[in-house]
């Protein structure tokens, strides 16, 4: 064989071993990583001097369909980056757009316990491959010598940036941390089980990188203390701190965790951190040592041993002959001086013993990682040996097959004169049976695709019942034919032994039909009852988890209850809505007839839990908007309600039925009976508008919403002009911005009052029948009131928006002021759309372009809010131009900000506590206009 045919199968092989060793890695099962197939990429990458093999490979699986097998990818990335070639880290940053996709897949769909976790732990890769690619000089396992350290200290200004990209990658880790013992905790796993043990795996890792990154950062604070002022690097020290502390706890909590004892050597931090601002703490300081434990180093794929610097420099410091000191010259002593020099050498001593000591564990780390290392190739030789072996034994069989086809050439002559003279006799035989046994195999394959197709149930079934008919039909004819040989045996006695084989050999073969006829029915009916099983436990397994669903919406409905009092929301709406639950309520009781998950019961349960949660918080909120009295009487309905609806929800989960529906449900109803009492006797707002005059109240009023909006369209106009003559540079820029998005917004909704009214001459068409606009109005004054207080809210609401935006153009009004104006914008369109969608028909095509509308609105509110912010900040940015201060003139103004900060926070607390008071105050003259005026009336 020619040398490169040779290395053509040798690189075919290494293919194949690394692709299988990457699937193999990359499984389903929730156990840890399978460190054997680790090893053989890391050496492939060493081998390729790249990692393009492995990533050619995991583009082609599909890491969003588990989570499990996202974990373990960035698990063995982690591996590959800190052991493999120098070369990883720059070809896996072409790939770092997959990861961040990969993270935020995993972060918006929790499915498991693993979403939180994957998602830290691809942005801790992601921040890993951005620091290697900026940083090519630092190795990923960061193992440092203090040469390279010194190096990277030289240019302040880098060691400046580089410590503080140290500790954000710190962070990182520290964060990971937190996700895995947050979720070990929710899915209250052990450490000594196999999906904990999965989960925490790559926490080794972290216990290694942590450990390296804290010795690289604390030597290069202190060289940075030398050369930098104290005060400059306050930031930096506060921030160790704060990772040490939390370094520290996670050394700790690691140390208590049976599963690390055995695979990893935690190292032991000093109760206090390091005091940078005293230089000789640097030659007290003692880097941590996280190294692996025996065998398991070498499937971690090792550790970096540890730098021969820390010994030259020991050696070099301590001496472990103990030379006693040089004499001293002889002059009288006194006794104390003598104790103390006594003490003295004691205390070196100590220390002597102290740093032999050292030396030795040192020594010993390193004897284990060369023993580990070792082992780990005396593995590699076993599996390449093993490997020479199987392909000794496959071309062993390889030749043992040839020649065994040859010597079969040469029997197969001497056969053939057997062959040929046996043929004659079962020539008739086969005749026969041809037809027969091409039946046969037809209906075995039949049978045998019969049991693949699970999913249609029902048609295979009538496909078996087919498949039966036509044995049964074949086992006629072969009786038939039984019959026909039994004639011919009677008719002719010289071929009585010859029918009398084949009688034998039929019903040897009917004997089987029968006996695989049967065993067909066994296999079919056993598949239909595991497939019957099956539905029922999916039918409970999805019923389960849309009750988990609706409690879970009950909770969040809870906190919003909690915060009803910010919302404004009208009290005849809520009227209407209860009357819904109750008819959804109703039907609810006719689906838990059954005692049984049916589709009705499925269908109807999640659109009473969903009506439920906005029926608590839409009323409280109405109550609050109604009558600040009221408010905690209805609150407190309100919090019944959902209580006992949760307790519903909750049997029905235990698929306890009969509790639901006799027990459970009723208490539910009794309790939106009397929340419907409770919302009728709130006040009604019903302001000074006569019912005789509300259809030409409202029509006059909407009217004046389309003069508003016009005046205020010419009004923008008119300010934008100004602006351009006033206003240049940066200024210029943020008005044209603002006022075009204000103009937008006027222009949306100038579009969205037309579709309103629109939307209420459908309403009159088909509410009013033969009465005229001005009956149907006064017959439903409520709903008319609420439409005109709508359409003043929105003239209002965007007369106010013009004055802003004039005031933030001119510079005598605040950012501030806009903002809320947009916002009061929103509001007042949101109880237009509202109020028009009480009495539309939900599937009229007119409404349907009215929530566009307002769904345009809402968008165009926002972008103003988000234009004036902007704003905002690019004219502050122009005041931030501090290049030509003094050192004297900076610290001035630092102070005066300082001082200035405090005042607007005081200030801004004052105003708080003065527009709360103003707000309750409004909400108590409103509740005392509305009932003086219904006096009045009455």
């Amino acid at each position: 064989m020619s040398r490169s045919a040779l290395n053509s199968q040798q690189r075919e092989a290494f293919l194949k071993s690394q692709i299988s060793s990457c699937h193999k890695a990359l499984n389903k099962a929730e156990a840890p990583l399978k460190q054997k197939h680790a090893r053989i990429l890391i050496i492939g990458t060493h081998k390729e001097r790249s990692a393009n093999v492995f990533w050619n490979t995991v583009t082609h699986i599909e890491l969003e369909k588990n989570p499990i097998v996202t974990w373990k990818f960035c698990h063995l990335l982690h591996k590959i980056i800190r052991d493999g070639h120098r070369n990883v880290t720059q070809d896996s940053y072409r790939f770092i757009n997959r990861l961040v996709h990969l993270g935020n897949f995993w972060q918006h769909l929790r499915t498991s316990g693993y979403g939180l976790a994957n998602y830290s732990y691809c942005q801790l890769l992601v921040k890993r491959l951005e620091f290697h690619h900026r940083h090519t000089s630092i190795p990923g396992s960061y193992g440092l010598n203090p040469p390279q350290i010194e190096a990277l200290t030289q240019e302040v200004n880098g060691a400046f940036e580089l410590s503080i990209e140290l500790l954000d990658h710190l962070d990182a880790m520290i964060e990971l941390k937190t996700s895995v013992t947050s979720t070990m905790d929710s899915m209250r796993w052990s450490s000594i089980t196999l999906p904990g043990q999965c989960l925490l795996a790559p926490l080794v890792l972290v216990i290694l990188d942590t450990s390296k990154i804290y010795d690289i950062i604390v030597k290069m604070l202190f060289k940075l203390h030398d050369k930098v002022p104290a005060d400059v690097l306050m930031g930096h020290r506060s921030r160790f701190n704060t990772a040490f502390h939390q370094l520290k706890k996670f050394y700790d909590e690691c140390s208590g965790l049976q599963y690390f004892q055995y695979l990893v050597s935690i190292p032991t931090l000093p109760s206090q951190p390091p005091n940078f601002l005293n230089s000789t703490d640097l030659q007290t300081y003692q880097a941590p040592q996280a190294y692996l434990r025996g065998e398991n180093m070498s499937s971690e794929g090792g550790d970096t041993p540890p730098d021969t610097r820390s010994i030259a420099e020991e050696s070099t410091i301590v001496d472990l002959d103990f030379a006693p000191p040089a004499a001293a010259p002889m002059t009288p002593v006194q006794n104390d001086h003598r104790d103390t020099q006594i003490a003295n050498l004691e205390q070196e001593i100590f220390m002597l013993q102290d740093a032999q000591r050292t030396l030795i564990n040192e020594a010993k780390s390193r004897i284990e990682a060369y023993e580990s290392r070792l082992q780990d190739l005396n593995s590699d030789r076993d599996y390449w040996k093993e490997r020479h072996t199987e392909l000794q034994e496959e071309s062993q069989r390889f030749r043992a097959t040839l020649e065994q086809n040859q010597r079969s050439a040469q029997d197969s002559e001497s056969l053939q004169a057997k062959l040929s003279e046996s043929e004659d006799k079962f020539q008739k035989l086969k005749g026969a049976y041809t037809t027969f046994r091409a039946e046969h195999l037809q209906a075995l394959r039949d049978i045998g695709e019969l049991t693949k197709k699970s999913k249609a149930l029902e048609e295979e079934r009538l496909k078996y019942e087919e498949e039966v008919r036509n044995l049964k039909q074949e086992l006629l004819v072969a009786e038939q034919d039984k019959r026909a040989v039994e004639n011919k045996v009677n008719a002719s006695a010289s071929s009585v032994d010859e029918m009398e084989s084949q009688l034998a050999s039929a019903q040897m073969q009917l004997e089987s039909l029968n006996l695989k006829l049967q065993q067909s029915e066994e296999t079919h009916t056993k598949a239909v009852a595991d497939l019957q099983l099956s539905a029922a436990q999916t039918s409970k397994s999805f019923f389960g988890s849309l009750c988990t669903a609706l409690l879970e919406l009950f909770e969040e409905a809870g906190e919003d209850l909690q915060n009803s009092t910010s919302i404004s929301y009208p009290s005849h709406l809520i009227a209407n809505a209860l009357v819904a639950d109750l008819h959804v309520l109703n039907q609810l009781k006719t689906a838990l007839q059954s005692d049984a998950i049916t589709a009705d019961l499925s269908r109807i349960l999640p659109v009473f839990g969903h009506r439920i949660a906005n029926t608590v918080v839409n009323a409280a909120a109405a109550a609050y908007t109604a009558s600040i009295e009221q408010f905690d009487d209805v609150n407190e309905v309100c919090k019944t309600l959902l209580t006992s609806t949760v307790t519903f929800v909750k049997d029905l989960k235990g698929l306890d039925f009969a509790s639901s529906r006799n027990s459970s449900l009723p208490i539910v109803e009794k309790h939106i009976d009397a929340l419907t009492v409770a919302i009728k006797k709130l006040p009604t707002l019903s302001g000074d508008v006569n019912a005789e005059q509300l259809d030409t109240e409202l029509e006059s009023e909407m009217d004046r919403v389309n003069r508003a909006i016009a005046d205020a369209v010419q009004m923008i106009e008119e300010i934008q002009k100004r602006s351009r003559q006033s206003a240049t540079g940066a200024r210029l820029e943020v008005n044209d911005k603002i006022l075009d998005s204000c103009n937008d917004l006027i222009a949306a909704i100038r579009i969205l009052v037309a579709r309103s009214r629109d939307v209420q001459e459908e309403i009159v068409k088909q509410g009013g029948g033969n009465a005229s606009p001005r009956e149907f109005y006064k017959r439903n004054h409520q709903w008319t009131e609420g439409l005109l207080s709508a359409a003043k809210a929105v003239g209002a609401a965007a007369t106010y928006l013009v004055q802003s935006a004039d005031g933030v153009v001119s510079k005598t009004g605040k950012f501030e002021s806009l903002i809320i104006a947009a916002q009061e914008v929103g509001a007042s369109v949101a109880q237009l759309y509202v109020s028009s969608r009480v009495k539309a028909d939900k599937n009229s095509t007119k409404m349907a372009e009215l929530g566009s509308a307002s769904k345009t609105v809402n968008k165009c509110t926002a972008g103003v809010v988000a234009t004036v912010k902007a704003g905002q900040l690019d004219l502050a940015d122009e005041n931030l131009d501090f290049t030509n201060l003094s050192l004297h003139e900076a610290k001035k103004r630092e102070m005066e900000s300082q001082v200035r900060t405090l005042e607007l926070e005081a200030e801004l607390e004052k105003e708080r506590k003065r527009f709360a008071a103003l707000r309750k105050e409004h909400y108590h003259l409103a509740s005392l206009v509305s009932a003086n005026q219904e006096q009045n009336g009455n």
